[in-house]
């Protein structure tokens, strides 16, 4: 599953979209969103919420055995979230 996070938010890197992540029923679901550039500051500001939430969930699922292949599979699609976050907040700081 993670792998398929990070693929997802690479391709957002990359095309410079938003991910809309949803949890529901202990299932994540993401998918690819409208171009960072054409959303107003508001849904930026709710984006970047968004993400940071996704992050917090990240952090409390983060895998015991730092040496293991789990834990570089779960780091490097923290990192990508990481990524989404700043340019997301690139964005707003250029708005404002």
């Amino acid at each position: 599953m993670i792998d398929f996070f990070k693929k997802l938010m690479e391709q957002a890197l990359d095309l410079e979209l938003t991910v809309r992540f949803t949890k529901r029923d202990g299932e994540w679901f993401a998918a690819l969103g409208d171009e960072l550039d054409s959303l107003p500051l508001e849904e930026l500001e709710e984006y970047r919420a968004e993400l940071e939430a996704r992050l917090r969930d990240m952090d409390d699922d983060e895998p015991e055995d730092m040496a293991g292949e789990e834990f570089e599979q779960w780091a490097d699609a923290h990192e990508s979230l990481e990524d989404l976050l700043s340019e997301a907040e690139d964005r707003i700081d250029e708005l404002m």
